[in-house]
């Protein structure tokens, strides 16, 4: 909406611009035309253009975007913190050799039917009229300069330094390092083997059958009963505002510089805020309730048999062999190095820049201006009214139905022979701090953009100004 309100107010500013333009040149033919009937071509060299037209106030409304305070309602989710008591279930290990049955769950898929709804897009296609700027393209002679670069050759001269290289002699001092043998005396620790008799303790199982309660979690299916949130899209009626230009074309009269009577059309805007119907989706929740199956463990108490293995200790003795480092003092040699500074020359090459003084010649653009003639097109738009259809799209809403795959668990009971590790299991409750988001109403102001016409005064030429006499039949 805001684009086409901008769009009509950049086409009502160029129409007094247009007409004015229409105007001189039908005037500037009229006059030469006038001429050539009382004068003959003696007065046409004395006939000129046209003066400008008198300048003049008009206030015209222009679509402008204004931002309007507006207050809407909208749901927003608050923590709340909030104190919840659960079980804590701990389990004791305990490992044994048992004949064991355990039940599993087997789990195997079944098929039902659930009705769903859908929305499917209907679309209605509707018919409507606008005004088009048809653009037409005319042709006139325009004077342009141009610049021809001249190059003018020159010399001048330059200093640049040349570099030489040159020769010196540089001292410089090496350290050169000299060697001198020195002797010295260490403590190493030299190993040896010594062998001692040393008491060990090993231990020895010893099995006893012993019975015990325990408790053992059994699944069961249970049927329980939950609701769900269902988005469906309800069609609903809004009304909503458009700017339409319903401006006419009106015919003035006037008399040019010769007495010729012109005939111009300028085009009255009359921009109307109206409103319009449409249909839009709005989607809105439901709560449907649903059966779903939850697979539950509840406890049961089962006896069963097993082993304890008790380790008894028993003392051996054994000779082991262990090492044992001796002190033992040694004479070795060892090397100590010693910097001298010894003073060279050597011959060095530098580098040495020398100014000269050299001749160089150079170019220099003058640019000379031409003037010359060229043919360029003027484009002009003319209102044209064409027809257009456009689609309108309502979601209708459809009910189907398809086929859903669930799992349902089924217990079986089976039996082996194998070292398990049954747990004791201890309940204790616990209490815990949850935070919750608790979805609240609450009232905001929001900024809206709202298209409004505006007076705004602007110059345009006048219809009718008596323009300055030509030359002709003077």
């Amino acid at each position: 909406m805001l684009r086409v309100c901008l769009i009509l107010t950049m086409t009502f500013l160029a129409l007094p611009q247009l007409a004015e333009a229409g105007r001189r040149h039908h005037c500037k033919t009229a006059c030469v035309a006038a001429c050539d009937d009382g004068c003959g071509t003696a007065a046409c060299s004395t006939c000129g253009e046209a003066a400008p037209a008198q300048m003049v106030e008009k206030t015209v409304m222009v679509p402008t975007k204004v931002m309007e305070t507006r207050t809407v309602t909208k749901t927003v989710c608050k923590p709340e913190t909030r104190e919840e008591t659960y079980k804590v279930c701990k389990r004791v290990p305990e490992t044994n050799y048992v004949t064991k049955e355990y039940t599993v769950s087997v789990p195997t898929w079944e098929t039902k039917m659930v009705e769903y709804t859908v929305c499917k897009p209907v679309y209605e296609t509707k018919t409507g009229t606008k005004t088009v700027m048809v653009p037409t393209y005319e042709t006139k002679l325009v004077d342009y300069t141009v610049c021809k670069p001249v190059y003018e050759t020159k010399t001048g001269t330059k200093t640049v330094m040349v570099p030489t290289w040159e020769t010196k002699m540089v001292d410089y001092t090496v350290c050169k390092p000299v060697y001198e043998t020195k002797t010295g005396t260490k403590t190493v620790m030299v190993p040896t083997w010594e062998t001692k008799v040393v008491d060990y303790t090993v231990s020895k199982p010893v099995w006893e059958t012993k019975t015990k309660t325990c408790t053992v979690m059994v699944p069961t299916q249970e049927q329980r009963t939950g609701t769900k949130t269902v988005c469906k899209m309800v069609p609903e009626t809004v009304t909503k505002t458009r700017c339409i230009d319903k401006g006419c074309w009106q015919t003035k009269t006037s008399t040019d510089c010769c007495g010729c009577p012109t005939t111009c059309k300028v085009w009255v805007p009359n921009v109307v805020e109206e409103a319009y119907e449409c249909t839009v989706s709005k989607p809105v929740t439901e709560q449907v309730e649903y059966t779903y199956t939850v697979c539950v463990m509840k406890p049961e108490e089962r006896t069963t048999t097993y082993k304890v293995c008790n380790m008894v200790t028993e003392t051996k003795q054994k000779e082991v062999k262990h090492m044992v480092c001796v002190p033992e003092t040694k004479e070795y040699t060892y090397q100590v190095c010693k910097m001298v500074p010894e003073t060279l020359t050597k011959e060095v090459k530098y580098m040495v820049c020398k100014p000269e003084t050299r001749e160089y010649t150079y170019q220099v653009c003058n640019m000379v201006s031409e003037t010359k003639q060229k043919e360029v097109k003027v484009k002009v738009c003319v209102p044209e009214t064409r027809e257009y259809t456009y689609q309108v799209c309502k979601m209708v809403p459809e009910t189907k139905t398809k086929e859903v795959k669930y799992m349902v668990c089924k217990t079986e009971t089976r039996t082996k022979e194998v070292p398990v590790t049954t747990y004791k299991t201890v309940y204790e409750d616990k209490v815990r701090t949850c935070t919750v988001m608790v979805p609240t109403t609450v009232t905001e102001e929001i900024q809206v953009p709202v298209c409004k016409m505006v007076p705004k005064t602007i110059m345009v030429p006048a219809c009718g100004s008596a323009p300055v006499a030509c030359g002709c039949g003077g």
